[in-house]
């Protein structure tokens, strides 16, 4: 027998210890290697897995057998030809979409972060055992995965389920826990919204304003994807947290318990932002999970795999997250506008777009893009935000060039006919000859500029032709991300502006980011200081930026900080901040229905 058997176990929610058996048969007398993988697909960043095992052992039916780690994330198992058992703990406590976490209300386990490929059987079908566990915490949970179940397996149940191959099996997250459960179909396939943690809404509200942007984005590709019979959204709840990852037929996320609102309530933000979450990952079942860039096929997830494409598979997916909302009427138009107001002020805010281009951000997510810093706004662009931007400049290009024939979701469909439903992937080249196709030849040299670049795009022009003003304007208070385009705005005198992000810890406001050219930058202050004294006056606990303004003087203004043990005393200039704060404002209602409603 050639397969492999994984069993999968909850040892000690307590402890926050999963069990990890692997029984396979050698396929020949020569040592056989294992190995645990260093990133995973998604999430672009090595982060060595193989820290959180414990107790790794092998064995036969003989007693012990030698293991020798061979790297940080492999081992070496000398054998007799016999059936091998490995057996080890994970240590699971990472409140993540990455790894693992065990405690009293829930479990979650990512194959591809706990479980050991065996190399020699990489492609074998792997059988997959999810036990029922004793602890008494965990008694009255169930389990949710997207993996094939055996014949003698229901849904949601503990038992056997199978993967074609251990690569298959590292894309199906388990949910485990006191779950809440709701369902809905799309294209007769059964979909399921999932949580596990106490929240205070209606799931029924969910799956509700799900169906509709599902299937808005099945429309988009021509179908689900003919291997999907069945599609999860697992949801880990937690006080203030969020995140997501895409898998082949699921999607692992965490939110807020304040996200998930009652079936009567109005739209609120958090809920908005869930909702967009759960849109972007379901658009990549298509875009990236199987349309996806050569370099990532097959996958090595031992090393770092570099490409430039990630500005098509996270920023088209990022503008289509937020589209697909207001294409199906889940939010308003302006609501809509005023959340892509927030992106064009993200990207606008620091110096990064003019510093780096989004193809260099995609070849260097591996290092600034994951591993970002304080710095990270006058360093380095996104290809998710200015990757979503492009795509909003595509789009409203195709329209305007086909006279509203076509839109940037042929292009995707295409995308997805060419390279996707079979599976070859796509080279950048290939990428920029089908934007070739569908945009004028002025409008692709200016995307090929916006690809390779590192300068300001501007939308002005394109959103002035569906009928929408686009304006930036000085911030006028902190983390100021949009103005509100629902009416006009006549902005007073603008805020004093430090330029500086603060955090109220222990009572002194510490700098956790400084933005080039800023007031705080020319006063010296850095990332880490503690902001004491304005005028020789002591900084109140709130409003810090509007209180400088009522303490300010003519003659000119000090800043007393401390840096680490040394009170430091600088000039402090007052000004307003440059305009990057976006406003949207809808001015030809029937222009724009042609962009946002279809």
């Amino acid at each position: 027998m050639s397969d492999v058997k994984y069993t999968i176990s909850v040892v000690d929610p307590l402890q926050h210890l999963f069990g990890i058996q692997i029984e396979f048969q050698p396929k020949s007398s020569e040592p056989v290697n294992l190995s645990l993988p260093n990133w995973l697909p998604g999430s672009y960043m090595i982060r060595d897995f193989a820290k959180h095992v414990l107790d790794f052992t092998a064995q036969d039916q003989d007693g012990p057998l030698l293991c020798t780690p061979t790297s940080k994330s492999s081992y070496s198992i000398e054998h007799n030809n016999k059936t091998i058992t490995v057996s080890y703990h994970y240590y699971a406590f990472d409140l993540s979409v990455r790894k693992a976490y065990l405690d009293q209300q829930y479990g979650f386990i990512n194959p591809a972060s706990s479980c050991y490929q065996v190399d020699s059987h990489k492609d074998e079908t792997c059988l997959v055992t999810i036990v029922k566990p004793s602890h008494y915490v965990a008694q009255h949970w169930v389990p949710a995965v997207g993996l094939t179940r055996t014949k003698d397996t229901e849904l949601f149940s503990w038992g056997n389920y199978q993967a074609t191959s251990y690569i298959d099996f590292t894309d199906y997250p388990i949910l485990m826990g006191k779950l809440d459960i709701a369902k809905f179909e799309v294209e007769q396939v059964p979909h399921y919204m999932i949580t596990a943690g106490q929240h205070f809404g209606d799931l029924s509200r969910v799956v509700n304003d799900l169906k509709p942007i599902c299937e808005f984005q099945a429309n988009v590709f021509g179908g689900l994807p003919s291997d999907v019979d069945q599609y999860l959204f697992l949801t880990m709840i937690t006080d203030s947290g969020f995140g997501g990852l895409e898998h082949l037929n699921s999607t692992a996320l965490v939110c807020s318990r304040y996200d998930i609102i009652k079936d009567s309530q109005p739209m609120t933000d958090g809920y908005e932002t869930f909702l967009s979450l759960c849109s972007h990952e379901y658009f990549h079942t298509w875009n990236v999970k199987r349309l996806k860039p050569k370099e990532f096929i097959p996958f090595d997830l031992n090393r770092e795999v570099y490409t430039e494409q990630l500005w098509f598979y996270e920023g088209m997916t990022s503008y289509f997250d937020d589209y697909s909302l207001v294409a199906t009427n889940t939010i308003s138009p302006q609501t809509y506008l005023n959340t892509l107001a927030k992106t064009l002020t993200r990207v606008r805010r620091g110096n990064g777009e003019t510093r780096q281009s989004v193809t260099e951000s995609s070849y260097f997510s591996w290092t600034k893009f994951y591993q970002q810093d304080h710095t990270a706004p006058d360093q380095i662009t996104s290809y998710y935000s200015k990757g979503a931007l492009i795509a909003c400049f595509a789009d409203l290009s195709i329209r305007q060039h086909s006279a509203g024939q076509k839109t940037l979701a042929h292009l995707m469909n295409e995308a997805w006919q060419q390279w996707g439903a079979n599976g070859i992937g796509t080279t950048q080249a290939e990428l920029e000859s089908l934007f070739e196709t569908y945009l004028s030849k002025a409008d692709f040299e200016t995307f090929k500029e916006l690809l390779y670049r590192a300068s300001r795009i501007d939308l002005s022009n394109m959103l002035a032709e569906v009928g929408i003003d686009l304006n930036y304007f000085p911030q006028s208070k902190p983390n100021q991300w949009f103005i509100d385009g629902a009416s006009e705005y006549n902005p007073e005198q603008p805020e004093f502006w430090l330029g500086a992000t603060l955090a109220l810890e222990n009572g002194l406001h510490t700098v956790k980011q400084v933005l080039n050219n800023s007031p705080a930058e020319r006063a010296g202050i850095a990332v880490g200081d503690q902001l004491v004294a304005f005028n020789q006056i002591k900084l109140p606990a709130t409003d810090v930026e509007s209180w400088f303004k009522k303490v300010q003087r003519k003659d000119g203004n000090q800043i007393h900080y401390f840096r680490k043990d040394s009170l430091m005393c600088a000039h402090l200039e007052l000004k307003p901040s440059p305009a990057f704060v976006a406003q949207l404002r809808l001015k030809h209602e029937d222009k724009a229905k042609t962009w946002l409603n279809s």
